[in-house]
């Protein structure tokens, strides 16, 4: 139902990453950047030397829709706080040639008290996207779980999360996903272009944690959606990120 993500020491938000290409080869890579560390300020990013974004605050994605093309291969990435030379992560990251990746900095700077920083500590989360069609006349949906909630210390808590016609009674359903961990990617939902309610509770609880409905998707589209905490917060924020991954 879902599958383990590569987690790198802290990406924050590689910004436009550098060295740029006209078109996208076999030698290039396609890359989207999520800042979602609660209690991260906004950050510089500095790629082999040279900085190449400035000023990107929590909840930012770069770009806003589509991908950045970057030359595939290892990239020395460091991370700073916005107009500072103080580096958050200092990195290389490989990028492989030909693909699309989503990379969210995911947990906290300073992890809250009682919490395990090898959990919820400041890292990257690392997706390969699949970008590929919809079945025909369909919409793909992909879940996310990025919010390093210390509500169940020491670890965040794993989610089951239902994509039900609006007002459904999950009591006596099962989950769409089921026990999604925190730092993990549910596999792609094919899902009708009409009206959806997401719900996420905790695993094996039936009670809402977020409940949105999703009334304009559209045959041919992929989303994914993304939880996260409430800036500089410990609880999750009640509305995920919403990322238009195509159309």
């Amino acid at each position: 139902m879902f599958r383990m993500l590569k987690i790198l020491p802290l990406l924050l938000a590689l910004g436009t990453l550098g060295i740029f290409a006209t078109s996208c080869g076999t030698d290039h890579s396609k890359i989207r950047l999520i800042h979602a560390s609660p209690d991260a300020p906004a950050v510089d990013v500095a790629v082999d030397g040279k900085t190449v974004v400035t000023n990107l605050a929590f909840g930012g994605i770069s770009p806003a829709s589509g991908y950045l093309t970057v030359t595939a291969g290892n990239r020395k990435v460091e991370v700073r706080t916005t107009g500072t030379t103080t580096d958050l992560i200092n990195s290389n990251v490989s990028f492989g040639s030909g693909k699309e990746y989503t990379v969210l900095a995911s947990g906290f700077v300073t992890p809250p008290p009682g919490s395990d920083p090898n959990v919820v500590g400041i890292a990257a989360v690392v997706l390969t996207d699949d970008n590929s069609a919809p079945t025909s006349g369909n919409v793909k949906l992909r879940v996310v779980h990025d919010a390093p909630w210390d509500g169940v210390p020491p670890n965040p808590p794993n989610l089951d999360v239902y994509i039900v016609a609006p007002g459904t009674d999950i009591s006596g359903i099962s989950p769409t996903i089921s026990n999604l961990a925190y730092g993990q990617a549910s596999s792609y939902q094919s899902v009708a272009p009409t009206s959806n309610q997401v719900i996420f509770t905790l695993a094996g609880d039936k009670t809402p944690i977020i409940n949105q409905t999703y009334n304009s998707l559209a045959a041919g589209q992929i989303r994914t959606l993304v939880t996260v905490n409430v800036q500089g917060g410990v609880t999750m924020a009640t509305t995920p990120l919403e990322l238009s991954d195509l159309n």
